[in-house]
């Protein structure tokens, strides 16, 4: 009895190994090809020069002097267009330069009153985040920048003369970009800015106030042109 109870452990070890083997193999071979689909989809992604145009939103500002709110400048909602130009060093990195200019109106009965043209022009970098596929890439950018505010408006007294508003911020934004052939891309992304409408300008007069930062919500939508589309790691 005690040597067919041996031989019945070793007829069942023997079964059970080869059983093992084969059951451990699926997870391997799904490692590796996971790997693989990943090191296809980091070579797939774009690099080089990169060229787009967009719309864009800005919800309305509200600029102010020190605590003295009633003497803010306030502006609606308003639209515009933008453009940027870029370079992926490799599938990850970027670096771009970008364009905005919307027209705003002056919000209710505020004054001065007026047509407000609001211009951003930044540098910045992107980084592709390691998510989604080849066609379609999500990404965080950071920024830096200046940006203007101006108006040929109308005062308080009645009188209409030129003002502008001016000074830097930075800014970070997040957005996604799917590609709908080799070297077109749709881009959308909100960005968000932070800075000083410091050095302003009525008239002929000049001056540098003391007044609370500003931020600025940019919605954009728009399509990338990518003229080399050719790919690295």
């Amino acid at each position: 009895m005690r040597h067919l109870m041996i031989g019945v452990a070793a007829g069942l070890a023997a079964l059970t190994t080869p059983g093992l083997a084969a059951g451990q193999a699926p997870t391997g071979h799904g490692t590796a090809l996971a790997s693989t689909n990943a090191e296809v989809t980091k070579e797939s992604r774009p690099s080089g020069l990169m060229l787009g145009v967009h719309s864009v939103g800005i919800p309305g500002l509200a600029i102010s002097d020190g605590e003295a709110q009633d003497d803010a400048i306030n502006t609606a909602f308003g639209a515009g267009a933008g453009v940027t130009l870029g370079w992926g060093f490799n599938s990850t990195f970027v670096a771009f330069t970008r364009l905005d200019m919307v027209k705003q109106k002056t919000a209710g009965s505020n004054m001065p009153e007026g047509s407000w043209g609001l211009v951003h022009l930044e540098v910045g970098a992107r980084a592709n985040l390691p998510l989604g596929s080849a066609a379609t890439i999500p990404y965080v950018t950071a920024s830096f920048g200046g940006r203007a505010l101006a108006s040929t408006a109308t005062l308080e007294n009645g009188e209409t003369t030129d003002v502008s508003l001016s000074g830097h911020y930075f800014g970070f934004g997040a957005g996604i970009e799917h590609a709908f052939s080799r070297s077109m891309a749709i881009d959308g992304g909100v960005d968000l800015g932070f800075g000083k409408f410091s050095h302003m300008k009525i008239g002929g007069d000049e001056a540098d106030g003391d007044v609370n930062p500003t931020k600025a919500i940019r919605l954009r939508l728009g399509v990338t042109w990518r003229p080399g589309a050719h790919r690295t790691t």
